[in-house]
């Protein structure tokens, strides 16, 4: 039997955009005056890109990642894409016919500028093959309000990442303002944002992708309840439809409190499954 589906969570003013812009703001103007000044690196108290990364590398290791276009959703500072580009693509692209995209989206212009300075100087500052060509792409795009075209380029397939990164903004999406609490969106109702998220990462990923996801708000088990939806997947298995089911997680230190154990952050991979068409 399936989890079942968590509460949204209280809202919080993380979960607007105005909060974003503004602390992107400070953290650009901050760089502009000291380049050294990156900006924050989000659960950097739980190492969880350190993590994310090494995780991704033994899933590459053992020949089940084949990542070459990968998308982070809520790039902030962008060094969570630069981290996975300097692991992965750490002895250059083996196939040089294959055509490698590595992009960063938030919906924070601030966000991208930041992210699009500090990628500039670093490539500057670095020399050598390797993941050092690789450049990486920085774009304005609402997770929420945005289409899945929008991020491909010409004669692509919406759906054709083969990796879907996700490090706080799951958690963000889900302190915003809200009272779409159903479940499947029926007539004259709208799916909650979560919901929408799950939607819009099965628009993004390319059948057998993976989708890894950090989150410190949510349980392992309440992402899974978010993600893994057993209805969804019945109606999938009928229609020829599409899909996510957990297919790895990172271990973090836990902790005992009141006879529950817990950790302070989760880390869930999940890939993406499609009915067979009859």
């Amino acid at each position: 039997m399936p989890a079942p589906r968590p509460a949204h969570l209280e809202p919080s003013e993380l979960g607007t955009k105005e909060y974003w812009d503004n602390l992107y703001a400070t953290e650009l103007a901050n760089h502009e005056s000291n380049p050294e000044d990156t900006g924050t690196v989000w659960f950097d108290d739980a190492d969880a890109e350190a993590k994310m990364v090494q995780f991704l590398a033994e899933l590459d290791d053992e020949g089940n990642l084949n990542a070459r276009t990968i998308l982070d959703l809520g790039c902030g500072n962008g060094s969570l894409l630069r981290a996975v580009r300097d692991e992965i693509f750490a002895d250059g692209v083996p196939d040089e016919d294959t055509e490698v995209r590595l992009l960063g989206v938030d919906y924070s212009e601030a966000s991208v500028s930041l992210a699009r300075s500090v990628v500039g100087e670093v490539a500057d500052a670095e020399t050598g093959a390797g993941a050092d060509g690789l450049p990486i792409s920085f774009a304005v795009w609402d997770m929420l309000q945005g289409s899945a075209s929008e991020l491909v380029q010409d004669g692509q397939a919406a759906a054709c990442w083969d990796l879907v990164l996700d490090k706080g903004t799951f958690d963000a999406i889900s302190l915003g303002n809200t009272t779409r609490d159903n479940d499947d969106g029926g007539a004259g109702e709208s799916p909650s944002v979560e919901v929408q998220y799950r939607t819009q990462v099965l628009n993004l990923l390319r059948p057998g992708g993976r989708f890894l996801i950090t989150s410190c708000n949510w349980t392992e088990t309440e992402l899974c309840a978010w993600m893994e939806d057993e209805e969804e997947r019945e109606r999938a298995a009928q229609n020829g439809g599409a899909w996510l089911v957990k297919a790895g997680r990172v271990a973090y230190p836990s902790f005992q409190f009141g006879g529950v154990q817990g950790q302070t952050v989760c880390t869930v991979c999940f890939e993406k499954r499609v009915a067979p068409v009859s």
